[in-house]
């Protein structure tokens, strides 16, 4: 019990230290400019405030379930819509959303120590925490209104709570995993996968007598997820006249994603501009929505047979190039103007830490004591991964799953003295193979193409 209050004090500290790091960027520096879907959730937010409902423009034509609600629901609460939507009020809106993402980052840190803590002990608690707290590219994402801030907490609190049900059978924990799982949903569709390879794991990591009681579990957390996007489906069933279960995006990314350059390797063109263009000209989203089903289909067909082949490789570039929403905010001047040495030195910040914190983690991954704490990793990133090749990718989208990266990095350099012996024998491939893609591939796909998604 002394541990445990120890640990949670050592964690809370943690947290707070990493909430006044980002609140004193937030405000030395002022709000960044919004660019790409950071307008598309303030926009939202705004509407919903004012009454207006969960669409992204100022006419009825306009997108109604282009993405999940969840996180520009969250946002509206900090729209005053008895104001008028002047320059200064917006401003000031856009101030307090940016608050709350700070907030957000700031529990992120954390959450990152119960999955630490539920995983191994609260040492590697401790240090997963610390490192989020500082790592460059979350005290960045804090400022954006991207969704990222609350996708992650939830994903890696319904995480973290599926393996305390793991360690500790318990109904009311499945359905606190269930909870988490279904806000995610709503926040990112991406943790649908997760919430399926979460309750594989949970069954199969389970003694032989337990697994019935385990399937149990696994089956009241998922159903509890759906039911949590259910009522979301049926009002876009009323709004669109059919079933688009959370958003309507993810036939636009699957498109996009594979509509592959005459050079297949580079993350856009003209191919991708002519898409985009034509998508968006279309002014019913119903019909947007099948004119990007057809695209992707037709895109993927047209690649066979060496799509798969392709789309592995830049995808798995594009996911672990070391390239950050930092880096990309400052080529465009969102944060103003930045004196160059400075944007090589947060340049270097930020690829230097990203490859640490990959490094340790893939050790981590492949050293961890018991082939359920292996598994469970294997099987996240392999949905995501997989997940990403059927769509498209840029880094930040490996944002949500960094947390994972931060918890067996943690594990570790504190055990750094027995990996040797843990990594005996076949172990060694695991950390070879996925450094050895990160040198040859990604890097010299960063230096070719970075700073274009």
């Amino acid at each position: 019990m002394r541990e445990r209050t120890r640990g949670l004090a050592v964690l809370l500290a943690i947290a707070a230290l990493g909430g006044v790091l980002r609140w004193g960027v937030l405000e030395t520096l002022g709000p960044p400019k919004l660019t790409g879907d950071e307008n598309y959730y303030g926009i939202t937010a705004i509407n919903l405030a004012s009454g207006r409902g969960h669409i992204n423009s100022r006419d009825e034509g306009g997108s109604r379930a282009w993405r999940p609600p969840a996180h520009a629901w969250l946002l509206s609460w900090f729209v005053d819509p008895n104001q008028p939507r002047s320059e200064s009020n917006l401003k000031q809106w856009v101030h307090r959303m940016l608050r709350w993402q700070v907030a957000l980052g700031t529990l992120l840190v954390f959450v990152t120590g119960c999955l630490g803590r539920a995983l191994f002990d609260w040492r590697v608690a401790s240090g997963a925490a610390a490192v989020m707290a500082v790592y460059p590219n979350w005290v960045a994402q804090s400022h954006t209104l991207w969704s990222e801030p609350l996708f992650t907490v939830l994903v890696t609190g319904a995480l973290a709570t599926v393996v305390v049900l793991q360690q500790r059978a318990g109904w009311g924990t499945a359905v606190a995993a269930g909870a988490l799982f279904g806000a995610a949903a709503l926040t990112r569709e991406a943790a649908i996968p997760i919430a399926g390879v979460a309750g594989f794991w949970l069954w199969h990591t389970a003694a032989a007598t337990q697994r019935g009681r385990a399937a149990g579990r696994a089956a009241l957390m998922l159903a509890l997820m759906v039911a949590a996007i259910v009522p979301w489906t049926l009002r876009n069933q009323r709004v669109l006249g059919r079933l688009v279960p959370v958003s309507t995006v993810g036939w636009f990314a699957a498109a996009e994603g594979n509509t592959l350059e005459s050079s297949w390797l580079a993350p856009d063109g003209p191919a991708q501009q002519q898409y985009r263009a034509a998508y968006f000209a279309i002014a019913d989203e119903a019909e947007r929505l099948d004119y990007a089903r057809r695209q992707a289909l037709e895109r993927i067909a047209a690649e066979q047979p060496l799509w798969i082949f392709k789309k592995i490789i830049r995808s798995l570039a594009q996911l672990g190039e070391p390239d950050s929403v930092l880096l990309y905010k400052l080529r465009r001047g969102n944060y103003g103007d930045v004196a160059p040495a400075w944007q090589t030195a947060l340049l270097w910040l930020c690829a230097l830490s990203y490859g640490a914190v990959l490094t340790a983690g893939i050790i981590g991954f492949a050293a961890a004591p018991g082939p359920g704490r292996r598994l469970l990793p294997a099987l996240v990133l392999a949905a995501v991964a997989g997940l990403h090749i059927l769509a498209n990718a840029t880094p930040r989208f490996r944002l949500p799953w960094m947390p994972l990266f931060m918890v067996y990095g943690a594990w570790s350099v504190l055990h750094w003295r027995s990996l040797p012996a843990a990594l005996s024998g076949r172990r060694w491939t695991v950390p070879v193979a996925a450094l050895g893609f990160l040198s040859v591939v990604c890097i010299p796909y960063f230096v070719v193409y970075g700073g274009r998604h």
